[in-house]
């Protein structure tokens, strides 16, 4: 949505800078007694494979 904002509005565009993404191994979080490997224990974070396609679709945009 923000990439496709700063290709309509030359405004929108100047105050983006760039973008921040939580991404982990896992997706999701976990409580810190699961001992999920690769899950998050803090914020909820996009998974190894969403990771990648929003770093490819983003690539695609800009």
């Amino acid at each position: 949505e923000v990439l496709h904002s700063r290709k309509i509005s030359s405004e929108i565009a100047q105050y983006v800078k760039g973008v921040m993404i939580e991404s982990y191994i896992e997706g999701g979080n976990q409580k810190v007694n699961e001992h999920i490997y690769g899950k998050s224990i803090t914020d909820p974070c996009l998974g190894w494979e969403e990771s990648e396609k929003l770093i490819y679709t983003i690539a695609d945009h800009v």
